[in-house]
C-alpha cells in the first residue's frame, strides 16, 4: 500500500546521519539538521516549509514534502511518539 501525506504526520527527530550526500541535498539537509538541533524535534510541515526551495540539481522537487519523506525512507529521521 503507498503511504500518502497524512502516514507522515507528526515530530521527527535524527535517528543517524547521511554518509554522502549530493550538493544539492546536502544544502537542504544542513537546514533540517540545524532546525532539528534548535528544537529537538520538528514537525513534519515545518521540515516541508524548509524544503520549498529545495532543488534535485536543475529542476524543482515535485512536492515540498519530497526531500522530507525520501530522509524518513532512507532512516535518517524517525518519528518522535
Amino acid at each position: 500500500m503507498r503511504k500518502q501525506m497524512m502516514d507522515y504526520q507528526g515530530n521527527y527527530t535524527i535517528k543517524r546521519r547521511p554518509a554522502h550526500l549530493a550538493l544539492h541535498n546536502a544544502k537542504t539537509w544542513t537546514q533540517i539538521e540545524a532546525e532539528i538541533t534548535r528544537h529537538g524535534a520538528s514537525s513534519f510541515d515545518r521540515l516541508t516549509i524548509l524544503c520549498k526551495d529545495h532543488n534535485h540539481g536543475d529542476k524543482s522537487a515535485n512536492h515540498p514534502y519530497q526531500f522530507v519523506t525520501y530522509c524518513i525512507r532512507q532512516k535518517w529521521l524517525e518519528q518522535v511518539l
